[in-house]
């Protein structure tokens, strides 16, 4: 009896829920679903006469393929040939300071171009275990369980940047560039980090190794890029020092960060995706009373070219210094006939010169800002494969979606501030105008919030 009341409950049950279920689905207009979205119902006549598909866009031209930007990498060195060159060692094999110093890089698209970044800080004297390359790919574990390949712009390869003994975070989805700055502060919250350093990936940076010499031959002491980086750190620390947020290495490229400045002034805005997020957010921050100030600690360079071969920078033996398009030295600084091939037989035996690897880094900055800088970002669209792969994405498709994104962020901070561009602060704009002024353009003559003004 009591098993027949048992079933009786259940299908009283299952009639609720399948009455449920039936309210719901009759207020979805089923006929028009059909019409417009389930294309593969063909058995009834269109309601209408709908446009014949668009025409496809020509298809874009397809570059040479990437090459591996560190072959060496994949023949599985001995770990003594992965770290930085001696003269630089002195931070990254001595006791580690007291201080936490972790470096995140975040990473999109350009696998070459990242791993030049991270080598080139190795090389400069970064402690590899300090380095957090931060996978912002949306591949999810794609990468993770090697199945991207190099040709994919998302490509990242784990185990080399483990082999360097670099870490890597993966981010949940992919992240614009704002909300990827909360995840670095979330990040450090969450590690109890109370600050970090965070790197652009289109660089490449080098001690001052110059001074190694005349350091040798006085009482001057010789310190890497990443000592004075840590020296700014301890500095910063001390008391009596201003209350301070962000302090830059040649701008934004490399910068430390107060994590609790941050997060005192919210985060940044993540309605302003991409560009002008950072002056929305320098500018808030110094309306708040946080210095942030600037300092020279090493060579920081610009660059969207990557080397043949990025184990030139850790001196590895018979790895030259070059990269395509390099159009050389100019006529007054190069060397002799004679000078050259001493030099070309010295990185046989012990490796690149620092001299030189310095003057191939600032011939890939010029040209990265050749014709005024029209092409600086081109590296982001280096690579075009990856199709049939997890989580491919058209490469052109990607890249006109995000400059769509990085209009509608500016457009944005204008309607935030009333004004276009950065210079809000010097028109006479403080904090607590945000969203409460009127636009300064007229947009049926002068553009949209994206436009014109003082971008």
């Amino acid at each position: 009896m009591a098993r027949v009341v048992h079933l009786a409950v259940r299908a009283r049950y299952r009639l609720l829920v399948l009455a449920l279920a039936a309210a719901v689905f009759q207020q979805v207009p089923t006929e028009s679903l059909e019409n417009d979205f389930f294309t593969w119902n063909t058995d009834k006549p269109a309601s209408s006469h709908p446009r014949p598909k668009p025409a496809r866009k020509p298809a874009y031209p397809a570059g040479p393929p990437v090459p591996d930007p560190f072959p060496l990498l994949s023949a599985h060195p001995a770990a003594d040939v992965l770290r930085a060159p001696a003269v630089n060692r002195g931070g990254a094999d001595e006791e580690h300071y007291p201080e936490a110093t972790p470096l995140l890089i975040g990473f999109t698209r350009n696998w070459p171009q990242l791993l030049q970044c991270v080598v080139s800080y190795v090389a400069a004297g970064w402690p590899p275990g300090d380095i957090y390359v931060v996978e912002n790919t949306g591949a999810m574990r794609a990468n993770t369980e090697g199945r991207l390949t190099l040709q994919n712009p998302f490509y990242l390869n784990h185990t080399q940047l483990g082999m360097l003994g670099v870490n890597v975070l993966v981010t949940p989805t992919l992240l614009t560039f704002a909300q990827l700055q909360n995840y670095f502060a979330w990040t450090a919250l969450e590690r109890n980090w109370t600050e970090y350093f965070w790197s652009h990936q289109d660089l490449i940076v080098f001690s001052l190794e110059n001074e190694a010499a005349n350091a040798s031959d006085s009482s001057q002491t010789y310190y890497t890029l990443y000592e004075r980086c840590v020296g700014v750190l301890q500095y910063l620390r001390q008391a009596g020092i201003p209350k301070w947020a962000h302090h830059f290495f040649a701008y934004d490229h490399l910068t430390l960060v107060n994590r609790d400045a941050i997060l005192a002034v919210g985060g940044w805005d993540t309605h302003i995706p991409y560009y002008a997020g950072d002056c929305d957010m320098y500018v808030r921050l110094m309306w708040a009373g946080y210095w942030q100030g600037e300092t020279t600690v090493g060579l920081i360079l610009d660059v969207a070219t990557v080397l043949d071969d990025v184990g030139a920078l850790l001196r590895v033996p018979g790895i030259h210094a070059a990269f395509a398009g390099d159009p050389g030295p100019e006529p007054e600084q190069a060397d002799d006939a004679d000078d050259d091939e001493a030099r070309r037989r010295l990185v046989e035996r012990r490796g690149e010169t620092w001299e030189h690897l310095v003057a191939v880094g600032y011939r890939m900055e010029e040209a990265k800002y050749a014709d005024g800088g029209g092409w600086r970002n081109t590296w982001q669209l280096r690579q075009t494969g990856g199709q049939g792969e997890p989580f491919a994405r058209d490469a052109e498709g990607f890249e006109t979606g995000l400059h769509m994104m990085i209009d509608t962020g500016r457009s944005v901070f204008a309607e935030k501030w009333g004004h276009r561009g950065c210079d809000i602060a010097r028109i006479g704009i403080r904090a607590d105008d945000a969203w409460q002024l009127e636009r300064d353009w007229d947009p049926e003559t002068e553009g949209m919030g994206h436009q014109g003004g003082d971008w």
